[in-house]
């Protein structure tokens, strides 16, 4: 299956040195609002679903856990890590910023491998 990709940025929190690290990556980007809101009445938790596929970035060059933050376009700002989201947000706007809420791994030993984000 083939996917639109676009470049992204990553920001992973890292709470020992207290700074974001800044990791500019390739990925599947949807935003899912919309749907989730008409399939079921409500909002659901999750706004976007982000997918980052081995082939485009292997695992060992990036670290991604639940709230780190994306931008949905390449960007190269240096973010506080005591209001890295509010940052974003402020100068990109809400609709292409996001918080990583669940992760979950693909990992066969296969072409489709990636990682699926979801994001708030």
């Amino acid at each position: 299956m083939d996917f639109p990709k676009q470049a992204i940025t990553l920001y992973h929190k890292d709470t020992i040195n207290k700074v974001y690290v800044r990791y500019p990556l390739i990925a599947s980007v949807r935003d899912t609002s919309i749907q989730n809101r008409n399939r079921t009445g409500v909002s659901s938790t999750d706004n976007a679903l982000i997918r980052i596929f081995v082939e485009d970035c292997p695992l060992n060059t990036y670290i991604v856990e639940k709230g780190d933050l994306i931008v949905n376009s390449l960007v190269n700002d240096t973010i506080s890590y005591n209001t890295g989201l509010t940052d974003l947000r402020e100068k990109y706007g809400e609709s292409n910023t996001y918080k990583i809420n669940t992760i979950d791994k693909f990992i066969f030993g296969e072409e489709l491998d990636h990682i699926k984000l979801g994001a708030i």
